[in-house]
């Protein structure tokens, strides 16, 4: 009777249980009927227990999208700032099986609706709020690695990947974020104005092995007498450090070369010379003398440098003289010596003394003196006619002489003179030549025969003072 009892008890506690559970069962099932089902995305956001239609229409306006960037930037647009809006396609549904309701909330699966809303927005201030953004301002441009030196020592220096926006590619990635309704978006390195040249490039690596080649190169110049070399400080001087790596600046090349012409050039400077039984005097310019083409010296520290090696670059001259001597001089042993005041040329050659002459030099009235300084033979030229003015400016004169050996550009020489029968001692005072260096002939001769071309002149005014500076 009692087991009877209870089984009665336990069937009607079962149909109990059973229709509550079918009750919750139907009211889950007519809830979901309206309302989105746990794991439910509308364009990837969660809608889990919304109102279906109520999430629908209310998406569109549901939009803001948020732009992080470097140097803790953030940009945060709302539909407002830019007049943005949605409209939700007619067709828009979220079909769902509401029966299905027990399984998706105790289970962890997901479900997406993505629909294509018809998007506006105003273009001019989606560019305003861009470019007013925090993303445009306060902006550090990026720079390349580089080559750079400290204490005398090469290194590569880092870049700086700035924060420099690429804008053209950040609104292109914010139009697309806005017809798609994306809620945030992280700018990578894409999205950025990068440097070209990182510490990691093949570029600047190999720029390094290169710099370093410099500290170990020395130039030599074969200037005798002096001992000028382009090494170390002084070439590194030369170079500018760009991005990939050092580069000779032309201007610096150009005032270094200067520096070498202005310690060795001899052009255009006077000398000490030692004057045969007078000894030690200081003479003035002329044509002769060591002048260095600057340019072409740019030319050949430019090649040399850039080979890498080091070595010893030949002067290249505009002008060059007879001799370098040891001490950097340009009048050696060999040279042709004039005393107008004593009126008389001595010719030393290797030392020795070849020719030694009275002579008569231009008369120093008028403007017919001849000219002090230090010339060179410039010309050597037999049988020909010297022309010029007569002493009265007026009428000319054609005179032949068998040697002819111009001195610099004034149009003086030594020539024979056959027509005078008396040199040296105060005849140029009265009768002396248009400047020009009268000889016997037998001395033009065997000076002619001697003497070599760019052989230094070297003419000077020993206790007198007519004579006007040579040309050059």
């Amino acid at each position: 009777m009692t087991e009877r009892k209870n089984g009665k008890d336990g069937k009607r506690i079962g149909l109990i249980i059973l229709s509550v559970l079918v009750a919750i069962y139907l009211i889950g099932t007519i809830i979901f009927s309206n309302i989105a089902l746990p794991g439910t995305y509308l364009n990837g956001k969660d809608i889990s227990y919304a109102s279906k239609k109520e999430a629908l229409e209310s998406a569109p306006d549901d939009f803001s999208l948020t732009i992080n960037a470097r140097s803790d930037k953030s940009l945060k647009i709302n539909p407002s700032d830019i007049d943005y809006n949605a409209e939700v396609p007619s067709d828009a549904k979220i079909d769902q099986n509401p029966f299905t309701w027990p399984s998706a909330l105790f289970g962890n699966k997901k479900e997406n609706f993505d629909f294509d809303y018809k998007v506006s927005y105003d273009k001019d201030k989606l560019d305003k709020v861009i470019d007013n953004s925090s993303l445009m301002s306060n902006v550090t441009e990026p720079k390349n690695a580089k080559i750079a030196m400290k204490n005398g020592e090469f290194y590569i220096e880092d870049e700086v990947p700035g924060n420099k926006v690429d804008k053209e590619k950040l609104k292109k990635a914010v139009i697309d974020n806005i017809n798609t309704k994306s809620n945030e978006l992280d700018l990578d390195d894409s999205y950025y104005v990068n440097p070209e040249v990182t510490s990691k490039s093949k570029q600047i690596k190999d720029a390094l092995l290169d710099a370093q080649k410099l500290k170990d190169m020395s130039i030599k110049f074969n200037f005798n007498g002096f001992d000028l070399k382009l090494e170390g400080d002084s070439l590194l001087d030369l170079f500018d450090m760009n991005d990939v790596g050092p580069e000779l600046n032309y201007d610096k090349v150009y005032e270094y070369a200067k520096y070498l012409a202005s310690e060795t050039d001899t052009y255009g400077k006077n000398r000490k010379f030692n004057a045969t039984g007078i000894g030690e005097i200081v003479v003035g310019p002329g044509v002769y003398g060591f002048k260095l083409d600057v340019e072409g010296m740019v030319d050949k520290i430019y090649e040399q440098v850039n080979s890498r090696k080091s070595g010893v670059i030949e002067p290249v001259y505009s002008n060059i003289a007879y001799v370098r001597t040891d001490d950097g001089g340009d009048i050696g042993d060999t040279y042709v010596e004039v005393d107008i005041s004593r009126q008389h040329l001595w010719f030393y050659k290797d030392g020795n003394l070849i020719v030694e002459s009275d002579l008569v030099s231009g008369r120093p009235v008028d403007g017919w003196a001849s000219n002090v300084g230090v010339g060179q033979i410039v010309n050597k030229v037999a049988n020909t006619k010297l022309r010029g003015l007569n002493f009265d400016g007026q009428t000319s004169y054609e005179t032949p002489v068998s040697y002819w050996m111009p001195i610099g550009w004034d149009g003086e020489g030594f020539h024979d003179a056959p027509w005078r029968s008396a040199f040296g001692g105060n005849i140029y005072l009265t009768k002396g030549s248009h400047g020009c260096y009268n000889l016997p002939p037998s001395v033009a001769g065997a000076l002619f025969k001697n003497v070599d071309y760019v052989t230094p002149v070297v003419v000077y005014e020993s206790s007198t003072n007519n004579s006007p500076g040579m040309a050059y």
